[in-house]
């Protein structure tokens, strides 16, 4: 019986004032109303005027899609007052770094460093395939590779790619608009992964990363399927799920590296296999210059994609 999941062989500035009215141009985090698919329901849109009154109250108006404006109530279990203060904050987090220019900066001026050297440590893409409700679907392999000490051997490092965190997030806003979905979905590779890979370097990266996306970019994450998950993983997922709320703890699906089996038919509940890459159960084209493990892991060593 073939493997189920196949892996080829191979700065802070001073923050400016916010605007009276905050409109959509101004965030790629927002989408336009002409993108989106869905409507609010009646409570939604209930929750969503009662945000839009508790912003203008504070004389801070928004001039924000229906969607957008929801997904921070939706954050806050539709409670106005702290769905606002969500949403006031992340408005100045955006004035403050500048989000809405430096999104469209190359990644390297972001990261501080070529972007291949990321990939080497941290591989991630968003692939061209959809899963099965239209959302975009982002690969990542936290495996044996996956050094951030090594990443960022300084403060200032680490910094930077915290920050990337947040310019990445974006390119993805970007292909949700081009889709017209709401949210994309993740799926993990842990292949290769072991404790001694989680120092303090790791989980202050990962730490802010999980702020990051619960904080600005809420209601985004549809799904997270981690796959290839060795038996240690168990101990981080249980310090990571303590930065996550019931709704995203959720949504997360870990699947052990020795139930192959599970793990094709969740990749394929998933997303039809035309949409899913080589090394995930699929039939596209693979992911280029993806990790490679060695024959005795029980996946193909033939470098296919791999650069």
């Amino acid at each position: 019986r073939q493997s189920a999941v196949r892996e080829p062989p191979k700065s802070r500035c001073c923050e400016p004032p916010l605007p009276a009215i905050v409109s959509p141009p101004l965030y790629m985090g927002w989408l336009s109303e002409k993108s989106t698919k869905s409507r609010a329901p009646p409570d939604a849109e209930t929750a969503v005027a009662e945000l839009r009154a508790e912003m203008a109250r504070r004389g801070s108006p928004i001039d924000l899609p229906t969607d957008d404006v929801l997904r921070f109530a939706k954050a806050r279990k539709l409670n106005a007052v702290k769905a606002a203060d969500m949403l006031q904050a992340d408005l100045e987090w955006r004035q403050a770094r500048r989000v809405e220019e430096r999104r469209d900066e190359p990644a390297e001026d972001i990261l501080g460093k070529p972007i291949a050297a990321l990939q080497q440590v941290l591989p991630h893409v968003c692939s061209p395939g959809v899963d099965k409700l239209g959302r975009p679907i982002i690969f990542k392999h936290f495996g044996g590779q996956c050094s951030f000490s090594r990443l960022c051997p300084d403060r200032e490092s680490v910094d930077r790619l915290c920050e990337y965190n947040w310019w990445v997030n974006e390119q993805y806003c970007k292909r949700l608009a081009a889709l017209g979905a709401e949210q994309w979905v993740v799926v993990i590779d842990a292949k290769g992964w072991q404790p001694g890979l989680i120092d303090r370097t790791a989980l202050r990266v990962l730490k802010s990363m999980a702020d990051t996306d619960a904080d600005h970019y809420p209601e985004r994450l549809g799904g997270l399927v981690v796959v290839n998950a060795p038996a240690s993983l168990a101990l981080v997922w249980r310090i990571v799920k303590t930065w996550l709320d019931e709704k995203t703890k959720a949504k997360v699906d870990i699947i052990s590296s020795s139930d192959p089996k599970r793990a094709t038919e969740r990749l394929h509940g998933l997303a039809a296999p035309d949409q899913l890459p080589e090394q995930y159960a699929g039939t596209a084209p693979p992911l280029e210059a993806w990790p490679i493990w060695p024959a005795k892991s029980g996946l193909p060593s033939k470098p296919n994609g791999a650069r």
